[in-house]
C-alpha cells in the first residue's frame, strides 16, 4: 500500500489526526498490553515517579519535571518520545510540518484556504527524531534545577 501523497488521498485513507497527549496514550496502553518496559534505563523510580507519569499520560493530563541535578528529568522526557508515532504526515512546504487537516502557519493555511486546491496540496512525513527530539532538547536548556 502506498502512502498517500496529497491531503486528498489522507483524507480518503481514513487517517485522523491526533493530539499529541492522545498519541501519547495509545501507544503507552498498546506498551503497557504488550508488556513492554516502558522506560527503560530509568533505575530507582520503578515504584513512585514511573507509575505517576504512566497514569498522568494515561488521564491525559500536563507533566512537569522539578528536581534537583542528577534525576534523570531529561532523561524521561526523552524516553517519552520514543511513545509518539514513528512519523505523522505533515503540510509539505510549511516551515512547522503542519497537520495537514489544521495547519497553524500561515503558508499552511494559504495551502488549503481554497477547496480547489487543498486535495491536491503535497502531503509529506515528519519523522518522530525530526520533531519532538529537537523540542525536547530546546526544553531541556531551560529546565530549572532547584
Amino acid at each position: 500500500m502506498t502512502r498517500p501523497g496529497t491531503v486528498g488521498e489522507l483524507r480518503a485513507s481514513g487517517y485522523k489526526s491526533k493530539s499529541v497527549k492522545q498519541e501519547l496514550r495509545d501507544n503507552l496502553v498498546v506498551r503497557l498490553k504488550a508488556g513492554a518496559e516502558l522506560f527503560p534505563s530509568i533505575v530507582g523510580y520503578e515504584d513512585t515517579v514511573l507509575p505517576q507519569i504512566e497514569n498522568a499520560i494515561l488521564s491525559g493530563q500536563d507533566i512537569v519535571f522539578l528536581g534537583e541535578r542528577g534525576q534523570a528529568k531529561t532523561k524521561i522526557a526523552r524516553l517519552m518520545v520514543e511513545l509518539l508515532d514513528d512519523e505523522v504526515p505533515m503540510l509539505a512546504g510549511c516551515e512547522t510540518n503542519d497537520d495537514p487537516f489544521a495547519p497553524i502557519s500561515p503558508a499552511g493555511r494559504r495551502l488549503i484556504a481554497d477547496d480547489r486546491h487543498a486535495w491536491a496540496a503535497s502531503v509529506g512525513r515528519a519523522a518522530r527524531g525530526d520533531v519532538a527530539e529537537e523540542n525536547v532538547d530546546m526544553t531541556a536548556d531551560h529546565v530549572v534545577e532547584h
